[in-house]
């Protein structure tokens, strides 16, 4: 039996079902089975999909075609592993530029990075323009933001993926303190998450908490599992002393970037500021575990000490904090506490308060300010 035509005006569910409907009549046709199996995938059964092809292969006959949607459909599962092992089998698969980039895809997604970056290259993007935005955030997830930032930049004006990378370039310009290059480039991704998360990032900087809740707001409207717009609005309700709402909301950023101290940092501020010392702790010892290095970690452990009353751990902890970044905020605030209040338990809470808000330069910033600032950036050793 022939493949039957298929009507043009079909969706892709009509399609299947018309497929399937031929299929019944017609159970071993393999050239069907393949066909049937592609519009299963056009039309979102993953499942079904997958069991075409498999019938297909049964029949002894799997065609580069049906390996090739094999592996796009345990993609579309989260099967990436197994997609890497379906491309793999494909004659062509390290020349082919959009199974490179596929198998990019896969690579970034079981986060190996390295993998993934090896793969793309500019003939993959000349034929895959999506590929330079995949290179930049595994680049950028390498901490190799020097990199993101010259390709983005080359490629900022590109017809087809231009916004996208100017959001991602804004990004890696944002975490390499280069305020005036981020703004530049988000302004020319404002219908993107990134551009939006990066111009909240940036009115929380100058200060307009309300002005980033709802720039955040518009960019988890689009992507609601957008870290730094998650982030970004645990901050805000920081700054506006919503802690309660800030903890919670800073938490769900936390885990979603996994391996960034900053927000376990940020987490921890929002519950020590709202009271609750144990969970603080807590926030402050997981980001110790992400970066060892992280000079705020012990800086604001010293704070916690110094709340319940214990000033010898807090010197320790201030001494840590100070040796791995003289410049530490936590670590400073937390040595002029202890000279202020020489281990008088009560007046702890009010002079952190004071302490947070009082000016220190001459634009009114307060240490508050500046805290979630540093925390807002991912930097070099984001992960």
């Amino acid at each position: 039996m022939n493949t039957p035509p298929i009507h043009a005006k079909d969706s892709p569910p009509d399609r299947l079902e018309r497929l399937l409907g031929y299929l019944d009549s017609d159970p071993t046709n393999v050239t069907l089975l393949g066909d049937a199996a592609a519009c299963a995938f056009d039309a979102q059964r993953f499942d079904l999909c997958d069991e075409l092809l498999i019938r297909q292969q049964a029949r002894g006959t799997s065609t580069p075609a049906s390996m090739n949607l094999y592996g796009l459909c345990a993609m579309a599962r989260g099967k990436f592993d197994e997609a890497l092992r379906a491309f793999a089998a494909l004659p062509d698969h390290d020349r082919n530029p959009v199974i490179r980039y596929n198998k990019a895809y896969a690579h970034a997604m079981l986060s190996q990075f390295d993998e993934a970056t090896g793969l793309l290259d500019e003939d993959v993007w000349t034929a895959v323009p999506q590929a330079i935005a995949l290179r930049m955030r595994a680049l950028h997830h390498l901490g190799r933001l020097d990199e993101v930032i010259e390709l983005g930049k080359r490629y900022a004006d590109h017809p087809e993926a231009g916004p996208e990378i100017c959001g991602l370039l804004a990004t890696a310009l944002f975490d390499s303190e280069d305020v005036a290059g981020a703004a530049q480039f988000a302004s020319r991704a404002m219908s993107l998450p990134d551009g939006l998360a990066v111009n909240g990032l940036l009115a929380l900087n100058e200060g307009s908490s309300t002005e980033a809740l709802a720039l955040f707001s518009r960019a988890l409207a689009i992507r609601p599992d957008n870290s730094r717009a998650l982030l970004g609005t645990g901050l805000a309700l920081l700054e506006q002393h919503r802690f309660e709402e800030a903890a919670q909301q800073i938490d769900t950023a936390a885990l979603a970037f996994r391996s960034h101290a900053g927000s376990w940092v940020a987490a921890g501020w929002a519950y020590l500021l709202k009271g609750d010392l144990v969970q603080a702790r807590a926030r402050f010892e997981q980001g110790g575990s992400v970066d060892r290095g992280f000079a705020e970690v012990p800086g604001a452990l010293a704070i916690v000490a110094l709340k319940e009353g214990r000033l010898d751990d807090a010197r320790a902890q201030t001494k840590i904090a100070l040796r791995l970044d003289p410049g530490c905020l936590s670590a400073a605030l937390a040595q002029a506490l202890i000279e202020v209040q020489a281990g008088n338990q009560a007046n702890a809470n009010t002079l952190l308060d004071t302490a947070l808000k009082r000016p220190i330069d001459a634009q009114g910033n307060t240490i508050e300010r500046a805290l979630s600032r540093k925390f807002s950036q991912m930097g070099k050793s984001f992960r």
